[in-house]
């Protein structure tokens, strides 16, 4: 209690305190070897081999309930599903007013140090991606394909948008090989994609090279669909409202994402104070990473990709500048926590997120030594609660003491933002079959 006291007593302090640090940037003109498929579940299966509960009734009784289905989406909140299959990073947004957007569908083979395979081994992680988005989509069960409105994947690695080891087909209409988000398609369609090359995936004077082991693939596959009319591109853009809501925008004047950094280039505030463009053409990879903010009411929610070195130190600044110290609720962590996901810079600006959400794949994720600092508030003296989609079994036992301090491990997670932003709450699934039942719930947090 005592905890919490201080906490508001803070924060109250920070307001009556500070200057005007919270104008948003969007406020200004800006100048292994292969895994066979598995077919999806039937009715009645968990996926496992076993016959499912019968869950009648539970799905959309309007409150979650531990041991029961996750109730569906409602108009006016904010989604953000963080789909775990142990093999790759996937993120699925469902906006206020129904728009969808989909952030990477990765998909790699099993290696030495790999957490367990969600919901078990052999089972092709883009089939596990489309049976939950279509489960959750607002429209997915009454599709044969669901349609997501937005991919964006974060940058062009194996675990965002697949590998070689996983490609089943070769012999697509538009010649890529089909693996993660480029499979994924065969079972859930997109409408716009926005990724950081497009259109000629060539390195020139604001965008690295491509890399990764699909990323050729990637390419073809987009202009395979832009050219036959199966969804737009375009390139991510840092200072950009690239996506928007396409159902209602009108009606949630107080929910904007804003593109904040892509290829080393990040939105920040120059010498005078201005909004601008800060940085230089980013190295190849994690660095380049595409990023957004979600600014929802009161709530804020910042991701993105994998990102590391110089663009990330100046994201550090854009939470600083436009957030605020201890305001932000929600972030999704660089590089699954790895030991380069939390930046000096990072540390210095008192980078403070409420709720921290991690995906990760291997026994070094989350990164043992920056956990511990993490937990014993090094870096700030704010209250954090940290949920990972994977505990290695042996990190988990070498490590005790730190994943005693989670709020959650093992299985997909959830935010949810109620209507307005006001508050929201994070739930953890069970990620072992597809009845996609509640573990745990935590909240409600009043949004800052």
């Amino acid at each position: 209690m005592k905890r919490y006291i201080f906490i508001v007593a803070a924060l109250m302090l920070a307001v009556a305190c500070g200057g005007d640090d919270t104008k948003m940037p969007w406020d200004d003109a800006l100048g292994g070897g292969n895994q066979g498929e598995q077919p999806a579940p039937g009715d009645g299966e968990n996926g496992d081999g076993t016959e499912g509960d019968d869950t009648e009734g539970d799905i959309d009784d309007g409150t979650p309930k531990v041991g029961k289905t996750l109730p569906a989406w409602s108009e006016g909140c904010l989604d953000i599903h963080f789909i775990n299959t142990g093999r790759g990073e996937c993120a699925f947004y469902i906006l206020p007013d129904g728009t969808t957007l989909l952030v990477d569908a990765g998909e790699i083979v099993t290696e030495e140090n790999s957490v367990p395979q969600r919901p078990r081994d052999g089972v092709r992680p883009y089939i596990v991606y489309a049976e939950y988005i279509k489960h959750f989509h607002p429209e997915g069960k009454s599709q044969e394909k669901p349609i997501i409105d937005y991919c964006a994947p974060s940058h062009f690695h194996i675990d965002h948008i697949g590998g070689s080891a996983a490609v089943t087909e070769t012999d697509s209409e538009g010649g890529y090989r089909k693996a993660g988000l480029m499979a994924l398609y065969d079972k859930v369609l997109y409408k716009h994609v926005i990724d950081r090359s497009y259109p000629d995936y060539k390195e020139n004077a604001t965008t690295p090279a491509m890399e990764g082991q699909l990323c050729e693939d990637w390419a073809k596959f987009v202009k395979w669909g832009v050219e036959n009319g199966k969804f737009t591109g375009a390139r991510f853009t840092p200072g950009e409202e690239q996506i928007v809501m396409l159902n209602n925008k009108a009606g949630y004047s107080n929910f904007e994402l804003l593109n904040i950094c892509a290829n080393g280039f990040v939105v920040g505030k120059d010498s005078s104070g201005a909004t601008t463009i800060l940085g230089e053409k980013s190295g190849v990879g994690n660095p380049a990473s595409c990023g957004f903010h979600i600014r929802y009411g009161n709530f804020d929610y910042i991701a993105c990709g994998d990102l590391t070195s110089a663009p990330q130190n100046l994201v550090a600044g854009y939470f600083h500048d436009f957030i605020g110290d201890g305001k932000l609720d929600a972030f999704k962590c660089h590089h699954h926590l790895s030991a380069n996901a939390w930046g000096s810079q990072m540390q210095k600006k008192t980078f403070n997120p409420h709720i921290i959400v991690n995906m990760n794949f291997y026994k070094s994720q989350p990164n043992a030594e920056l956990l511990g600092k993490i937990f014993n508030n090094e870096f700030s003296f704010w209250s954090r609660e940290f949920f990972t989609s994977n505990g290695h079994p042996e990190a988990v036992s070498e490590n005790s003491a730190l994943y005693d301090k989670m709020a959650g491990y093992n299985g997909h997670i959830v935010i949810r933002v109620a209507a307005g932003g006001g508050e929201f709450n994070v739930y953890m699934l069970d990620d072992t079959n597809y009845d996609y039942k509640v573990k745990s719930i935590h909240g409600p947090y009043n949004s800052k």
